[in-house]
């Protein structure tokens, strides 16, 4: 059996997490006290004009196990609530999750979604510190689970995409991204060296750019009907605060149709095209809760990827529904590499309990299939 050795670079100070933390409990203070006062006049507002659901706090206790991650225990906390009650609107939502593993990985992070005046603006994005292990597979379409190395980093995280609407459904703005990203151990004795990688023995990320979307979405968090279409350009390098220099261009796509009251047929189209010195975290990924479920983030990668996924959603009584699922998608370094034959495919099937009714937030469950790859999954709202 082989043996692992780690090498130790730097650790990264208390204050650094205690500051973060700092902040996302401020945010979700701040929410709540925005919240609250938009609540105070539900008993008397005009229901025709303005929108009278209460504010919801779910919480929710999360023990998983993962072969990278060991066993995962930690607490997650879903707050929905209304910056603007004036129709149209959509509920704000902000989660602040934290857990801790038996391999002494720590995560932090809270992401948000944040909609005013009547949904003509809206802030996405999320925060985070994390402080995880993670198996590398290499390069390209060939992953073997059995050939990898394993190694740590310490990171915080923080993205945002700023939009206003230029139309009724469409909106335009700005993104950014940073992510310091430390390597604090490598395994000398894995697969891979880590100097055979750019940005494996740290590096700064810090990107900005112009961003699109088109929504025309009936629901945010389970849309029966319409479109949904994101998109980015993200610039980096020494002049906005990067390590490296690249350009990374992203589209998503969804389209939501409801086949009966109780039935809908969910597809996603997704591209990520990354240009020049792109640092190896930062890699086109398939894989994770989202894109590709069934494999570990980042079983696949390269620096260019195409996606296709689709899923139905069925209800089946009281607040209990299913999904199946099936996904295909491939990694390349150049545009031209991309093959038939080196297409990937995955597939499974999820629980789902809807624990808010007026908004139809879902928690969900769900086990993915890949090839020699297999995961649980359980989140909140849908994976697209």
């Amino acid at each position: 059996m082989r043996t692992k050795s780690f090498k130790i670079f730097k650790q990264t100070s208390s204050h650094e997490k205690a500051s973060l933390l700092t902040l996302l409990l401020t945010i979700v203070v701040t929410c709540n006290t925005l919240a609250q006062n938009n609540t105070k006049i539900n008993d008397s507002i005009d229901t025709t004009q303005y929108v009278s659901d209460k504010n919801s706090l779910i919480p929710l206790p999360v023990v998983y196990y993962t072969p990278e991650s060991g066993l995962f225990f930690g607490a997650s906390a879903l707050y929905n609530f209304y910056l603007d009650r004036k129709k149209p609107t959509s509920p704000s939502q902000i989660q602040l999750a934290a857990g801790y593993t038996t391999k002494n990985q720590l995560l932090i992070f809270s992401p948000f979604q944040f909609y005013w005046k009547q949904n003509q603006y809206r802030l996405l994005g999320e925060l985070g510190f994390y402080n995880y292990a993670y198996p590398f597979y290499g390069l390209g379409n060939n992953s073997d689970p059995e050939v990898y190395s394993n190694y740590r980093a310490i990171f915080p995280r923080v993205r945002a995409f700023l939009l206003k609407g230029i139309t009724q459904n469409l909106f335009a703005g700005g993104r950014i991204w940073f992510e310091n990203y430390d390597i604090i151990e490598w395994d000398e004795q894995g697969a891979f060296q880590q100097s055979e990688f750019s940005g494996a023995t740290g590096n700064r990320t810090s990107g900005i750019g112009p961003g699109l979307i088109y929504d025309t979405r009936d629901q945010v968090y389970y849309p029966r009907k319409g479109h949904y279409l994101e998109s980015y350009l993200e610039i980096n390098g020494k002049f906005t605060g990067s390590t490296h220099n690249y350009t990374a261009i992203s589209i998503d796509y969804a389209h939501y149709k409801s086949l009966s009251e109780t039935t809908v047929l969910a597809g996603n189209l997704y591209t990520l095209m990354n240009f020049g010195d792109v640092p190896f975290n930062r890699l086109a990924q398939l894989g994770g809760n989202k894109k590709m479920r069934g494999y570990f983030q980042g079983y696949y990668q390269d620096k260019k990827l195409l996606l296709a996924q689709a899923e139905i959603r069925q209800h089946l009584f009281w607040r209990i529904g299913m999904v199946a699922f099936a996904s295909f998608g491939e990694v390349a370094e150049e545009v031209n590499d991309f093959r038939f034959y080196n297409i990937r495919g995955a597939y499974g099937a999820g629980i789902r309990f809807l624990f808010e009714k007026s908004k139809h937030i879902n928690v969900r469950l769900d086990y993915g299939v890949g090839k020699n790859s297999s995961g649980f999954y359980i989140s909140f709202n849908e994976a697209f």
